[in-house]
């Protein structure tokens, strides 16, 4: 299961992962950035410090609509504190190299 939790801070949003992101449930992430995008929000940083365990569908799949949808317009996404087993999947994929990645 995957526990969200969001906050608005002038014109970024923050969103705060735990949990797993494993199934459908991930989705509502996606989601969320589309709606901070409808309200002009276009700089979203996600904490993954929590999330213990990311699949290449429902894990890197959401993370990376997530940025093409704020590429699309002319925003950014950062990802901060992936764990290790996250940030082993961003290495082996090579999306460290693409997307904004800053650990601890």
């Amino acid at each position: 299961m995957l526990s969200i939790e969001e906050k608005v801070v002038k014109n970024e949003a923050f969103i705060t992962l735990s949990g797993n992101m494993i199934d459908s449930s991930s989705y509502a992430v996606n989601e969320m950035v589309k709606d901070f995008i409808s309200d002009g929000i276009k700089q979203v940083t996600i904490d993954l410090e929590n999330v213990r365990m990311m699949n290449s569908c429902f894990g890197l799949g959401v993370i990376m609509g997530c940025w093409g949808s704020l590429a699309r317009v002319g925003g950014r996404l950062r990802l901060e504190n992936p764990s290790s087993k996250v940030s082993s999947l961003l290495k082996i994929t090579k999306l460290d190299q693409i997307l904004d990645v800053h650990i601890k």
